[in-house]
């Protein structure tokens, strides 16, 4: 698998479903689903590398980093108090 952007992961519980869902704040119509918040996050990479592999093939930007101006930028936001 190729290195993926910084994006910002996020996994819950799902009552609905009964196991955790991952989400990806850059790009919100994928998840991953799984019993553990970690192995929800893992599926939810290999379908964002899916995904950016077909935006790839297709000639169309990757979506850009939250809060960065492009995509796979390898730092963080500074945190403000």
């Amino acid at each position: 698998m190729h290195r993926l952007p910084h994006y910002a992961y996020r996994a819950t519980w799902s009552d609905r479903d009964g196991e955790c869902v991952a989400t990806c704040d850059e790009i919100p119509g994928l998840s991953g689903l799984a019993p553990t918040p970690a192995l929800a996050i893992a599926e939810l990479r290999i379908a964002v590398a899916a995904w950016l592999d077909y935006l790839a093939a297709h000639g169309i930007p990757a979506p850009a980093v939250a809060g960065h101006g492009h995509a796979g930028h390898g730092g963080h936001a500074p945190h403000h108090r």
